[in-house]
């Protein structure tokens, strides 16, 4: 009889808790597995990361191994390692159980979910852990709250600007000199790039470059004008992300931090923000045709939409997202009516040509040819994922050239078509070539007026730092624009 496979998963979640605590898990779980003819295959491990979610990378990366059957069980020490939040492990263990996995604890009898007494028994040891967690959480913010209210600093990443010493604010000399000129700068009416472009690559307290959504922040922070704040919204509920919700136990104290900007300054570029986001509001309603369908082939972000105007006249484009953001990256604008006119004549075209029947029957043999279980797609994927991380290494350091460049768009056409496979649900019933050819027709009959979710279905675009682009329609491909 062959032995059963698993995979071992186990977790410490803060820094009193060690890698050792790990390791004493791992070899727990291997000595159950060797006294129950039980065969690891693979093991994934979290650490420092809390057990009230399961945004953990390992534990998501166990989840996706587990769809594509890598093994048959999953073996943890103890329930809290798997989760300390009800809900969570309750979710955990019925997605397993729909996919025939078995959830195996060291520690703990676990049972059939369905039975009532084994779920009761479950329920029990997952809410004491999650008490656990209520009760810690209580303590630690009651003592966190004391030290609030006396203006000391509570860990983290100090306001670029600042420095952290035995638990107070104190001006950086340098980095405040930014700070002023920023504010002075936004106050006198200076555009983001412009002040991007004025203090050049200045890396924050994280050590990314400062970029728009940075200038935002610090904008905004009511430290730069020496007032302390401490909780003011709930941004997670055990773990989870929450929203804004005010809190009604917010700390704020004024006077209690050096500061670096005067109030003057601060309320002309609070009344200017105001301002810019009420224009902001009036330009939402600006549709941009290819939102989410240019991708930058020098850095991988995604293309957005962006309007500026100048003497009275306004100018859409197309930019990349990691360029509008923080200036790393040198791909040029596109100019928004030429590449949306360039893509709607062309795919108007392609349809209009297209043989309805033939691309239908090709699409279905694709799909009900997929494996059941997707396992070729799914590695062919990953195969092609990782090709594609060689070459972004090699162009960054230098290797560039238009084999190479060519290669690397094939391998994003290709990496498109098996993330649309992978993507769908592997349908009980053959897919229909005739509903497929049914629906490519709609298309053209409903050009006019569902124009936005057509180009969605059907194009992708992969643009380059020269300004030039291909446009993916279907399986046909086409260029624009000089290359270098």
């Amino acid at each position: 009889m062959q032995a059963k496979t698993a995979a071992a998963y186990a977790r410490y979640s803060t820094d009193h808790q060690t890698s050792s605590s790990i390791e004493y898990q791992m070899r727990r779980i291997e000595e159950y597995c060797k006294a129950n003819g039980i065969t690891v295959t693979a093991r994934f491990a979290d650490e420092a990361c809390t057990g009230t979610n399961t945004d953990r990378p390992a534990f998501q990366a166990l989840c996706a191994a587990a769809r594509a059957h890598s093994f048959q069980a999953v073996v943890v020490y103890d329930i809290s390692r798997g989760s300390r939040d009800v809900a969570d492990w309750f979710g955990f263990r019925r997605e397993m159980a729909l996919l025939g996995i078995e959830v195996i604890s060291v520690e703990d009898k676990l049972g059939d979910i369905l039975n009532p007494s084994d779920y009761l028994t479950e329920l029990i040891t997952v809410g004491l852990g999650q008490h656990h967690v209520l009760t810690s959480r209580q303590k630690s913010m009651d003592s966190v709250a004391t030290k609030a209210k006396t203006g000391q600093f509570l860990g983290g990443y100090p306001p670029f600007g600042y420095e952290i010493r035995n638990g107070q604010y104190f001006i950086v000399p340098e980095e405040a000199r930014i700070v002023r000129q920023i504010f002075d700068m936004y106050a006198a009416g200076e555009s983001y790039n412009r002040i991007l472009a004025a203090i050049g690559q200045v890396r924050g307290k994280r050590g990314r470059v400062i970029g728009s959504n940075s200038l935002h922040a610090m904008l905004k922070n009511e430290r730069y004008i020496g007032v302390y704040t401490w909780c003011k919204v709930h941004q997670k509920i055990m773990g989870k992300y929450a929203g804004r919700i005010p809190n009604e136990n917010a700390v704020r104290i004024e006077g209690a931090i050096p500061a670096i900007i005067d109030k003057e300054t601060w309320e002309k570029v609070q009344a200017r923000m105001s301002d810019k986001k009420r224009n902001a509001c009036n330009k939402a309603k600006r549709e941009y045709l290819l939102s989410g369908l240019i991708e930058c082939t020098a850095c991988g972000g995604t293309y957005v939409g962006h309007t500026t105007t100048s003497k009275g006249h306004e100018y859409k484009c197309y930019c990349c997202g990691t360029k509008y953001r923080n200036h790393t990256c040198n791909a040029k604008n596109i100019n928004a009516e030429e590449i949306e006119t360039f893509v709607v004549q062309n795919l108007k075209d392609y349809l209009l040509r297209l043989d309805f029947d033939t691309m239908a029957k090709k699409i279905a043999d694709e799909i009900n040819g997929a494996g059941e279980d997707l396992k070729a797609e799914r590695a062919e994927l990953l195969d092609v994922e990782a090709q594609l991380a060689n070459g972004t290494r090699a162009i960054l350091k230098g290797l560039d050239y238009p084999e190479l460049q060519q290669e690397m768009f094939k391998l994003r056409v290709r990496k498109s078509e098996l993330e649309d496979i992978v993507g769908r649900k592997n349908p009980k019933k053959p897919v229909d070539p005739e509903k497929i050819a049914a629906m490519l027709r709609s298309f053209t009959e409903n050009w006019s007026t569902d124009l936005g979710s057509i180009v969605r279905s059907m194009v992708k675009i992969y643009a380059h730092a020269d300004g030039s682009y291909d446009l993916n329609i279907g399986v046909h491909i086409m260029s624009c624009g000089s290359r270098i």
